[in-house]
C-alpha cells in the first residue's frame, strides 16, 4: 500500500473567505485562479484541480493508494482571529466530507484555530473521534509565532496524552519582507521557517516534556539535517538549553521525528535515512502543487522492503491505517 503522507485540499471554504477579506483580489486567467492583497499572494491554484475527480485521477496515474489530506499553506493566518474558530470548523467539515466519499483512498488532517487554545482543544475533541481524521497538520508559524512558545503547552500536553500524530508544514515567516523578489518568500522563506519551528520545538524542550505523539516534518527536514553539528552547539551558549532538553544532545530529538519526501532529491534522502533511519521517512508528493510520482523513493538504493516502508509502510503504522 502507497501511502502519500503530504497532500492538500483546495478548501472552497478556505477560497470563499479569503476572496471576502478586505482588498482581497481575484483572477482567473491561463487556466489559474488566483487571490492577492496588498501585492502577496494568499493562494494561486490551477482550476482543473477545482474537479471533483482530480485527486482520485491523480493517485491512479500515480499508483497511490491513500492520501493524507490537509489544508497548505498559509493555513489561517491571513484571516482575523476571531475568525479562525469558525473557518478551522467549516475547513475540517470539507475535508471530513470529502474523506467520507472514499474513505478507502483518504484520511483527513485536522486544521486548529491556534490562535484560541481553547478553541483549540474543543475543535480537537469535536472531530478527533471522527474515523475519517487520523492526525493534526500545524503550521510553522501562527500569525508570527513559534508553536515552541508557551501558549501552547495545554494544546501539547492533550496531543501528548492522545499520542495523535502532527504533521508540520510551513509557512510564510514573519521576516517575509525582507525576501521581496523572486518568489524567495516561499522557496526559501519555507524551508526557513520550517528550520525556526523545528529548532525552536528541540530547544525549548517540547518533545522532551511531551515525547510521546509523533511529529512529521515537512521537505525532508527543509535542509534541518544539514546543520546538525551547528544545532548540537547551542547548548554551549545557552546553558537553559540544556535544561530544557533534560541533557540529551540535539540529535537525539531530532532523530525521534519522521520526515517527509518532498525535498525530490536522491542524495539528501538518503542522508535522512542514515541520520534517523529509514524507519523515519514518509512517502510524499507536495499534492496538487507538486507534479511528482514515488519515483524519488523507487530510485533510490535500499532493499525493496525498505523502499515499500518508507512509500507506505511507515505511515500506516504511525497513523493507524488499515
Amino acid at each position: 500500500m502507497k501511502v502519500d503522507a503530504h497532500t492538500h485540499i483546495i478548501s472552497r471554504a478556505f477560497m470563499e473567505a479569503a476572496e471576502r477579506l478586505p482588498g482581497a483580489k481575484a483572477s482567473t486567467a491561463g487556466g489559474w485562479h488566483a487571490i492577492e492583497r496588498d501585492g502577496r499572494r494568499i493562494e494561486r491554484v490551477e482550476t482543473a484541480w477545482l474537479e471533483p475527480d482530480h485527486r482520485l485521477r491523480d493517485m491512479d496515474k500515480k499508483a497511490v493508494d491513500i492520501h493524507l489530506v490537509s489544508l497548505s499553506a498559509p493555513s489561517l493566518n491571513p484571516f482575523p482571529a476571531k475568525d479562525h474558530p469558525e473557518l478551522a470548523k467549516r475547513v475540517n467539515d470539507e475535508i471530513i466530507a470529502l474523506v467520507k466519499k472514499r474513505p478507502d483512498r483518504m484520511r483527513a488532517l485536522l486544521t486548529l484555530p491556534l490562535t484560541d487554545i481553547e478553541a483549540s482543544l474543543q475543535e480537537l475533541e469535536r472531530c478527533r473521534g471522527a474515523a475519517e481524521v487520523c492526525g493534526i497538520s500545524m503550521g510553522s508559524n501562527v500569525g508570527g509565532v513559534t508553536p515552541s512558545d508557551a501558549r501552547f503547552e495545554p494544546l501539547w500536553a492533550r496531543i501528548n496524552e492522545l499520542k495523535m500524530p502532527v504533521v508540520e508544514h510551513p509557512m510564510f515567516p514573519a521576516f517575509r519582507d525582507s525576501l521581496p523578489e523572486y518568489g524567495l518568500d516561499l522557496i526559501l522563506g519555507f524551508y526557513f521557517d520550517t528550520q525556526i519551528m523545528v529548532t525552536r520545538m528541540i530547544l525549548n524542550g517540547v518533545f522532551a516534556r511531551y515525547p510521546d505523539f509523533p511529529f512529521l516534518v515537512a521537505h525532508t527536514g527543509a535542509g534541518l539535517l544539514g546543520i546538525m553539528p551547528r544545532l548540537g552547539r547551542v547548548h554551549r551558549h545557552a546553558p537553559v538549553v540544556a535544561e530544557n532538553m533534560r541533557g540529551k544532545p540535539f540529535a537525539d530529538y531530532a532523530k525521534n521525528l519522521y520526515y517527509d519526501t518532498c525535498v525530490f532529491y536522491g542524495p539528501t534522502l538518503m542522508e535522512a535515512c542514515r541520520f534517523a533511519g529509514p524507519e523515519r521517512l514518509m512517502f510524499g508528493t507536495d499534492y496538487p502543487y507538486v507534479e511528482q510520482d514515488s519515483g524519488h523513493v523507487d530510485g533510490l538504493d535500499l532493499p525493496a522492503a525498505t523502499r515499500e516502508a518508507i512509500n507506505g509502510g511507515n505511515a500506516r503504522r504511525v497513523f493507524g491505517l488499515k
